[in-house]
C-alpha cells in the first residue's frame, strides 16, 4: 500500500508562526545590532545547510555502500536536502553584510594588514561570491536529479532508476566532500582571516552527517508516533544508534586533534584562535560543546540495549541539535564579539530558520511516497533484523 505523508493544519501553522518569529527577530537585530545579526544570518545558514549536506551524504552513501537496512527510510534524508536550493539566496544575501562579519572584506584592510593583503588574491569579496555560486551549481543539480531518479523508481520501478541513483550518489559524496570543506573555510574559517586548521573543512564535511542523524532519528521517531513507519523496529533503531555512536568518537578524536595540536605547539599566529575560547569568555561554551557532541552522546550510546531505546535516541538527538548550534557559534561568535552575546536575536533567528527549514522538509515529503515502494531492497529493510 502506498503511504503519503500528509502534514497537519497545526502543524503548518506552528511552522508558519516560526518562521512570523525569524522574520521579526531579523527585522529587529538588523535596526538594533546590524553586526551581531549578519553574524546570526552566517551561523544559521551553516547550521541547516550543514544538516542539509549531511542528510544527502547519508542517502548517498546508502546507495555506494548497497545498504539495505535503511530503504525504507531514504526519503527523510533525502527531503532535508530540500533546504540546499533556498540556501543558496540565503548564502548570496550575506554579500549586504560581509564587513560586517569578515575582517578582510572591510575597505582598505589590505594596506594596513600585511597578512591580509598576502591573501588578498583569494580573500576579495567578488571571488567570494563567485565560490558561493560554483558550491551551489554544483550540489543543487546534483540534489536535484538524487529526487527525480527517486520519483521515477517509485512511478517505473524496474532497475534503471536505481542505478541511476546509485551513479549520481557517487558524485554527489565527491562534490559534497569537496566542496563542502572549501565552503566551511570559506564562511568559517576565514572569519579569522590570520589563522588556520588544515582539518577544519574535512571536520565541518564529516561530523555533518552525525548532526544530519541526529535530525533524521527526530524526524523518524516522530513520524513513527503518528502512524507512519510501522515497519521502523529496533533493528533499525540499533542501526541509526551505532551511526550516532561511531560518529561521536569521530567528532570527539577531530575536535581534539585540531586544539591539541594547536594548543600544544603554542605558535602565537595559532593559538590567538583558542584563547578566547580555551581561557577567555567563552570558555563555559568551549567545554559545553565537547560535552554535549562528545562526552555524553559516547557515554549513553555506548551499550546497545540502552541506546536503541526511542526515549534515549530522541534525548540525545535532542542534544545535537543543540550541540551543533554551540559548536558553530563557538566558530562563528568570538571573531567578532569579545564575550558572548544571546538573546532573542538569536533564539528567534534560530526558529525561524527552523520552520523555514521544517516546512520545506515536509513539503517535500508529501510530494512522494514517504516509503519507496520499487526500491529493490525494500524487503530486506521490511525484514531486517539483528
Amino acid at each position: 500500500m502506498d503511504t503519503i505523508y500528509k502534514p497537519t493544519k497545526p502543524l503548518k501553522l506552528t511552522l508558519a508562526v516560526l518562521i512570523a518569529i525569524g522574520a521579526v527577530a531579523v527585522t529587529t537585530g538588523f535596526l538594533t545590532d546590524p553586526a551581531r545579526t549578519w553574524s546570526n544570518v552566517l551561523l544559521n545558514n551553516m547550521y541547516f545547510l550543514t544538516i542539509s549536506i549531511g542528510a544527502m551524504l547519508f542517502y548517498s552513501i546508502q546507495f555506494i555502500t548497497g545498504s539495505g537496512w535503511s530503504a525504507m527510510i531514504q526519503r527523510v534524508p533525502l527531503a532535508l536536502g530540500s533546504f540546499i536550493p533556498p540556501a543558496m539566496i540565503l548564502m548570496l544575501v550575506l554579500y549586504f553584510g560581509l564587513s560586517q562579519i569578515y575582517e578582510w572584506a572591510i575597505p582598505g584592510i589590505t594596506e594596513t594588514d600585511k597578512l591580509i593583503a598576502h591573501k588578498a588574491p583569494f580573500l576579495n569579496v567578488p571571488f567570494y561570491m563567485v565560490r558561493i555560486v560554483i558550491y551551489f551549481a554544483l550540489w543543487i543539480p546534483l540534489v536535484l536529479m538524487l529526487r527525480q531518479y527517486a520519483l521515477q523508481e517509485d512511478v517505473e520501478g524496474g532497475d534503471k532508476p536505481h542505478a541511476r541513483s546509485k551513479y549520481y550518489a557517487k558524485v554527489f559524496i565527491f562534490a559534497a566532500a569537496l566542496f563542502f570543506s572549501m565552503a566551511a573555510i570559506d564562511w568559517v574559517m576565514t572569519l579569522d582571516a590570520h589563522w588556520y586548521s588544515t582539518i577544519f573543512g574535512f571536520r565541518a564535511m564529516v561530523t555533518s552527517m552525525y548532526f544530519a542523524v541526529a535530525v533524521i532519528v527526530l524526524l523518524l521517531l516522530c513520524l513513527r508516533r503518528q502512524g507512519y513507519f510501522p515497519g521502523l523496529t529496533m533493528a533499525h533503531r540499533h542501526d541509526l544508534a551505532r551511526y550516532l555512536f561511531r560518529f561521536s568518537i569521530v567528532f570527539g578524536y577531530l575536535w581534539f586533534m585540531q586544539f591539541l595540536i594547536i594548543w600544544y605547539a603554542n605558535i602565537p599566529e595559532l593559538t590567538v584562535y583558542y584563547s578566547p575560547r580555551f581561557l577567555g569568555p567563552y570558555k563555559f561554551l568551549f567545554y559545553a560543546e565537547i560535552i554535549m557532541n562528545f562526552a555524553i552522546p559516547f557515554v549513553v550510546m555506548m551499550a546497545d540495549d540502552f541506546a536503541r531505546k526511542p526515549q534515549v535516541m530522541a534525548a540525545i538527538s535532542g542534544l545535537l541539535v543543540v550541540g551543533l548550534w554551540v559548536s558553530l557559534y563557538m566558530q562563528i561568535m568570538p571573531a567578532n564579539f569579545e564575550t558572548p552575546v544571546f538573546g532573542f536575536t538569536e533564539i528567534g533567528m534560530w526558529l525561524g530558520y527552523a520552520g523555514l527549514f521544517l516546512l520545506l522538509g515536509v513539503l517535500a515529503l508529501s510530494r512522494t511516497l514517504l516509503i519507496p515502494k520499487n526500491h529493490p531492497m525494500l524487503e530486506e529493510s521490511l525484514h531486517h533484523h539483528i
